[in-house]
């Protein structure tokens, strides 16, 4: 129980961050419903249970700042929630934005800072929403620095019993095996404490107090036991009387001073424990009675639920002694990471095939020793063969001095099979030995071929998530740049259960928020022009994922105006991107507005104007090994595809040999492969090119790209032609042969390798050998300049 705490931990201090984050994003998610659905109960308890949640773990680690803002924000729920103040757009704009003021706090928490904006006005707001508040913030709600409360009055002036059982305390009683228990836990020169502390039920923040006196205690000593149970504790609760067992070296002043807590503890008493006789001091009080019956009796409530995983992985500091709560510093930051919440289903499955891999072993180990005996037996069965090949050399000059001799050659040749025929049988043994070992090495390899399948999809499902964790924070900002660009707006998601890698999620925000916030500025039109145009006045965004094969699918779609070709064609002749008298498809013309700095937006806002959305979008999808396709008709929306690979760490790929050397291409960006005559390749502007299927398609020499000084052409003059890329931007790569498909580990390059372009990392192959992977994103832009340079110079040279 002490370790839950530990103010050195930073691990546990950095999984609070995490669980809080959660409960914030489950807090706005909430809002949005309820923002469409107001009388949605269950939304308004699941805000109110987040926020509780939020509240009670920010306490517990002394971050009061977010504490105290978050139970003035509790306090406007609970309006909600008993249906006095009713949900309106207000309303829901002071939510919204106090999540955000909790969201800031974390984030400077997060940073080793203090949030220090005043929010004064903000919390004037909040509680003029709630009954019974005068609307002014009181100074402790402010954003700046919490101070530490000051101890109360004496307290001489509440008397504290003279011993257990007296006045207000009636210690729990002990059995003998919990009391030596305790006290095996005492070590070197601590005793066994009973600290027995009364809380003040005015306080606003009552049912947490029980938390901050068992931070306030650990800085003193151990706290082994609490009456009621520590995750009772946790509970949406007021317990008046807690019990706290501790082993310490303090003085019983100095215990009771740590205890008391200003505006949270009324009266507090320390006793020492030194016997069993004194290990109990009556019956247990009717709210130690109350916990125990509450653990066996009820579930135990959601929001304590969501609470202990936040303050079980949480820090905090201890409070001085004193009785003053610590002042927030800086050493609440917390170390970056990812954090990553796995179904134990999915461990159950891998434990499972690690005990399959066990006996696969435990097989191989078997077979390991029979070929060992195997081999003991044919170096025996070796020596006597070569033993009875000597004795019939030996003997061959004999059998022959008996022919001359008149010997009917019959009884010689009788007589060398009766002595050596054994010869022709004398490995059958062998032989049945090594067959068996050879069925059961095959049906091992084949076991641990299964298992490896297995393990390595199973390693993959951990890292795979909901991409709802991304898609979920859209609603909020289709809201807010509705209402900035004055347009209605219904944001649509669908196949927010798709998984993907968590590394590809964690680069995806960015890519898709861009395409989201241009379907609403460029794509769907006022609700005036919608109008003119017969469509309904509110447009609509459709956010879609799917899957097909190893790829993932993401659409933005949307009903708006579409792209206007002519107007796109005219900004490219402006930003001299294109020349006049170009002609242009419409897919050219799609393609046109992922270029950098390119925006058919008339006025830069906050919105758009710049030209850097889409640029965004292209780079960090292609770095993802994904591709993205726009198509569009006019007056009737525009759809953004993304493709992306399932995972990021293994992937299929066709391995093609380049003189000496073995590369991998990314199976998702080859199209095809062609053994062609090399009279069938063309030059055309100095560029090689191939028809394929009434398609001119560039190629690109492997051998002068990566200056391997091999031909790619073999004996009967034919080559290997590899078509990557995508259906609108393909490039034929010439290798001198294909060796197949395979499953390659991506390892990143490091220091030198880094930047080489067209290279996305390396493999390493089942003979140890090293390939290279091929990066075929740069390879497209790479490949088609050193072409064109490399014909010049061969056009120069003639």
């Amino acid at each position: 129980m002490s370790d839950y705490l530990d103010p050195n931990n930073e691990e546990l201090l950095k999984d609070f961050f995490a669980e809080a984050e959660q409960q914030v994003d489950n807090l706005e998610s909430n809002v949005l419903v309820i923002e469409n659905d107001p009388t949605n109960h269950e939304a308004i308890d699941e805000i109110f249970r987040a926020a509780h949640t939020l509240k009670g773990g920010s306490a517990t680690v002394e971050m009061n700042e977010i504490a105290s803002f978050t139970h003035s924000v509790e306090d406007m729920l609970d309006e909600i929630r008993s249906d006095k103040l009713k949900v309106t757009e207000p309303v829901i704009d002071v939510l919204l934005n106090s999540i955000d003021v909790i969201k800031a706090m974390l984030e400077a928490r997060t940073n080793g800072s203090v949030y220090s904006k005043n929010i004064d006005d903000l919390i004037n707001t909040i509680h003029s929403y709630i009954s019974g508040k005068d609307g002014k913030a009181p100074a402790v709600k402010s954003a700046s620095k919490p101070a530490a409360p000051k101890k109360a009055a004496p307290k001489t002036e509440s008397p504290k019993p003279a011993a257990s059982g007296d006045g207000d305390f009636a210690r729990p009683a002990l059995s003998e095996g919990e009391y030596l228990e305790l006290k095996e836990a005492c070590q070197g020169n601590q005793s066994l404490w009973c600290v027995s502390v009364k809380f003040d039920e005015s306080n606003p923040m009552n049912s947490v107090g029980g938390i901050q006196v068992f931070a306030a205690l650990k800085s003193i000593g151990s706290v082994l036991k609490t009456v009621p149970d520590f995750d009772a504790l946790y509970e949406d609760t007021f317990y008046e009387n807690v019990y706290y067992y501790i082993a310490t070296s303090e003085t019983q002043e100095k215990i009771e001073d740590t205890a008391f807590l200003a505006d949270v503890t009324l009266i507090d008493d320390a006793q020492r424990i030194d016997s069993f006789d004194g290990a109990g001091g009556g019956e247990v009080p009717e709210a130690a009675e109350e916990a125990a019956a509450s653990e066996t009796e009820r579930e135990v409530a959601e929001s304590a639920e969501a609470a202990k995983p936040a303050a079980q992985s949480t820090s905090s500091q201890a409070a001085p002694s004193g009785g003053h709560a610590s002042t927030p510093t800086a050493s609440h930051a917390a170390q970056a990471g990812s954090i990553l919440r796995v179904d134990s289903k999915r461990i159950d499955y891998l434990l499972n095939l690690v005990s399959e891999t066990v006996i696969t072993k435990a097989a191989f180990n078997q077979l390991s020793m029979q070929l060992v005996n195997s081999f003991v037996m044919f170096q025996g069965m070796e020596a006597s063969y070569k033993e009875k090949m000597r004795q019939l050399f030996e003997m061959l000059p004999q059998y022959l001095d008996k022919i001359r001799s008149g010997t009917s050659v019959k009884d010689v040749k009788d007589e060398i099979m009766n002595s050596y025929g054994d010869l022709s049988n004398l490995f059958d043994a062998y032989v049945s030995e090594v067959k068996s070992a050879t069925e059961k090495f095959r049906s091992s390899t084949q076991n641990l071929g299964r298992i490896s399948s297995e393990l390595q999809e199973g390693v993959m499902k951990i890292r795979m998530v909901p991409i709802s964790q991304i898609f979920s924070r859209f609603p909020r900002v289709v809201r807010d740049l509705q209402r900035d660009l004055n347009k209605k707006i219904d944001l649509k998601i669908e196949g927010e259960d798709t998984e993907l890698d968590k590394s590809v999620v964690e680069d995806l925000l960015d890519p898709i928020m861009h395409c989201v916030r241009n379907s609403v500025d460029h794509g769907v039109e006022s609700p005036d022009d919608r109008k003119k145009a017969g469509k309904r006045e509110t447009g609509t965004v459709l956010l879609k994922a799917s899957n097909e094969g190893n790829m993932i699918i993401i659409e933005i779609s949307d009903d708006g105006a579409g792209i206007d070709v002519q107007r796109v064609r005219q900004k490219a002749i402006q930003k001299g991107l294109i020349h006049p008298d170009k002609i242009l498809t419409d897919q050219e013309a799609f393609n046109l507005i992922f270029e950098p700095g390119f925006s058919t937006s008339d006025k830069i806002t906050n919105v758009s104007g710049r030209g850097v959305g889409l640029d965004v979008v292209k780079t960090m999808i292609e770095k993802l090994n994904g591709t993205v396709f726009v198509s569009s008709v006019k007056g009737r929306g525009t759809t953004f595809t993304i493709k992306l690979p399932l995972t990021l760490a293994i992937i299929q790929g066709l391995l093609v040999r380049v003189g000496s050397e073995v590369y991998s291409i990314p199976i998702a960006s080859v199209i095809e492969s062609q053994r062609i005559k090399l009279s069938e390749i063309n030059t055309i502007d100095n560029y090689e090119v191939l028809n394929v299927r009434n398609e001119v398609i560039s190629i690109l020499r492997f051998s002068r790209l990566f200056n391997i000084r091999e031909a790619e052409v073999d004996n009967d003059g034919y080559c290997f032609i590899v078509i990557v890329g995508s259906q609108e931007k393909k490039i034929g790569i010439m290798v001198d042969g294909l060796i197949g498909e395979e499953d390659v580990v991506i390892k990143p390059l490091r220091d030198q390798f880094t930047n080489s372009p067209g290279i996305a990392g390396a493999s390493i192959l089942g003979d140890g050998s090293v390939s290279l992977i091929i990066d075929v994103s740069q390879l497209l832009e790479l490949g088609v300049r050193k072409e064109i340079n490399a014909q010049q110079a061969i056009g120069a040279n003639r």
